[in-house]
């Protein structure tokens, strides 16, 4: 009695979960009905990849309807005719534009419509089936895709100038460079240690220079001392050699004065005097040769210049 209790419980919830997913179903499916979507196309002159039916179409990254339709144009087979479903209300305008945008990591294609300005005039351009065209532009999937086999072709030529450049010669070059940077790579360690010894030396010195500071400061005392001492004695110099200029000119005015006074005196001493002066000087001198020559008798013979030139002798008594 007990089990089938619970078959029947079991059922009922079964039972009501159908339901629930039933009326779920009726309610999405007559939201979609209720829903009304504008047919627009849009015609793609490069590759379309990852793009499906049911792809999403996003008006400025907002989800706005899906793909509906993907084929070759009839009348011009180098481009895709791309048939969108979107939301009525969307405001597609006549400058807005479409393209083709990678989703995720995906590798999944979206169209994106962008473009747009506010009170703009609606889109009125229509193909041959008279259904409106939203123009296109190159998108970045394009690129990448029309990129891919030039990137392709530059990857194998790079791998093709690999493959030249370690050829034997180049490896054989190149393991010389390793052996040459490894010997200096010992050279520097060598160096290294030949340096850490002479930081060595540097810090003992330094050390020892410790002491000589204070006698270094005392030596600079003293040179600033002797400098204060030279510069007083040198402003003291230049007070006396300023007070010695001065009396120089004051000297040298009192000379000028003296020369304008005695002006005429002394042309009349040039004129007259200096003949004077001349003739006094040659008497002067044959005076003082006069002079000299009586000097000169005194000394040889005082007696004869004092007594006269009259000699007697002595009286001789015989015995």
């Amino acid at each position: 009695m007990e089990t089938r209790a619970s078959y029947i419980l079991v059922g009922s919830f079964v039972l009501a979960l159908v339901a629930g997913l039933l009326v779920f179903t009726a309610w999405v499916a007559k939201v979609q009905l209720d829903e009304s979507r504008e047919t627009y196309r849009i015609y793609f002159n490069g590759s379309v990849t990852g793009l499906q039916q049911g792809s999403p179409v996003r008006y400025r990254g907002v989800p706005v309807g899906t793909v509906s339709d993907i084929r070759l144009d009839p009348e011009n087979v180098t481009r895709v005719r791309v048939t969108v479903l979107v939301q009525n209300g969307t405001p597609i305008m006549a400058d807005s534009i479409a393209s083709l945008e990678l989703q995720g990591i995906t590798g999944g294609a979206y169209v994106q419509i962008s473009g747009g300005a506010a009170g703009g005039k609606r889109l009125t351009a229509t193909d041959a089936d008279g259904v409106l065209t939203i123009p296109s532009r190159p998108s970045s999937l394009t690129a990448v895709v029309d990129s891919a086999p030039q990137l392709v072709n530059r990857a194998l030529e790079v791998v093709t100038r690999l493959g030249d450049l370690l050829n034997g010669e180049n490896q054989k070059a190149i393991g010389e460079i390793l052996a040459n940077v490894r010997t200096l790579s010992a050279e520097l360690a060598r160096a290294g240690a030949g340096l850490e010894e002479t930081m060595d030396q540097a810090r003992r010195t330094l050390s020892g220079l410790d002491g000589v500071g204070p006698q270094l400061n005392r030596t600079l005392e003293q040179a600033r001392g002797t400098l204060a001492t030279v510069d007083g004695s040198a402003r003291q110099l230049t007070g006396d050699t300023r007070e010695l200029m001065r009396t120089l000119k004051r000297t040298s005015d009192t000379l000028n004065a003296l020369a304008d006074e005695n002006r005429e005196p002394v042309r009349d001493f040039t004129a007259t005097g200096l003949y004077e002066l001349t003739l006094l000087i040659t008497q002067l001198r044959d005076l003082s040769g006069q002079l000299s020559r009586v000097v000169t008798r005194i000394e040889n013979d005082p007696s004869n210049f004092l007594f006269g030139g009259t000699r007697q002798g002595v009286e001789v008594r015989g015995k």
